[in-house]
């Protein structure tokens, strides 16, 4: 699990379990760099010796830079690190399964269904927390494979659904049309009762990791709390209440004479 960073904002990102990071993130730095950057600066270089002086140097160094420039550019836009708050907008959405889910990528699949994926993305921490490294590696990895395979199975409803959408009215008691719905609504409750699965089980690990974890936590909070230095109460406050008191009695005194006189 990821926090990744989009034009409609910040939300968790569940990376396919399968994927290689490393020969992608490889492989992006290649092409940023080689498809459009390399030819640029090698002309720009070539340029720059032609002209020769200062003028040459001007034009290499300005190349240089601009194809660096140019190749960070390029990568941050390739769609592998989404974790950053620029070039959302230029940035390739790897999502939808390429590379990652995210909610959104669930936004029209209906009500219900979206509030499975919610719960799938809530649940997910569970077994990410640093507090719980007792889980087992291979655990861990099979939550995260079961998150996707639900994902997955939520996401490869959506033609069948948009199908189903626009079919008219004359339409809707076909045999087919009807199969397709029933077996729609069988697979949404088999998917729903392992989505409650996977959250029983994250709420079990995450209540015996609170368990486990509760004397380190609590000594931690204590050693928190014994440095804390709270300010004291402001001095002065009754004496000075008082003597307003005194100049209000004052006041009413002089108002009730001057009442009296007129």
């Amino acid at each position: 699990m990821d926090t990744g960073v989009f034009d409609t904002g910040t939300e968790p990102v569940l990376w396919r379990p399968d994927l290689d990071r490393g020969r992608l993130r490889r492989r992006g730095v290649l092409e940023s760099i080689v498809v459009e950057p390399l030819p640029f600066a090698l002309i720009g270089v070539a340029i720059g010796l032609l002209a020769g002086g200062w003028t040459g140097l001007a034009i290499t160094v300005a190349t240089l830079v601009l194809s660096w420039w140019w190749s960070v550019s390029a990568y941050r836009c390739w769609g592998l690190d989404c974790s950053r708050p620029g070039y959302t907008r230029h940035r390739r959405d790897r999502g939808a399964g390429e590379w990652f889910y995210r909610p959104t990528d669930f936004h029209a699949l209906p009500p219900d269904n979206r509030v499975l994926v919610e719960r799938i993305f809530a649940a997910l921490p569970a077994f990410d927390d640093d507090a719980f490294a007792w889980l087992d590696r291979e655990h861990r990895a099979g939550a995260h494979q079961l998150g996707w395979e639900l994902l997955e199975g939520l996401h490869h409803t959506l033609p069948a659904r948009a199908v189903l959408a626009r079919v008219s009215a004359d339409l809707a008691c076909d045999h087919d049309v009807q199969a397709v719905r029933h077996q729609l609504v069988l697979l949404d409750r088999e998917i729903a009762d392992a989505v409650d699965a996977f959250v029983e089980t994250a709420t079990l690990v995450g209540d015996l990791g609170r368990r486990l974890t509760r004397q380190s936590r609590l000594a931690a909070l204590h050693e928190g709390l014994h440095h804390l230095r709270l300010p004291a109460a402001p001095v002065g406050m009754a004496a000075l209440r008082e003597e307003i008191r005194c100049h209000a009695r004052a006041v009413d005194d002089v108002l009730d004479l001057a009442g009296s006189r007129s």
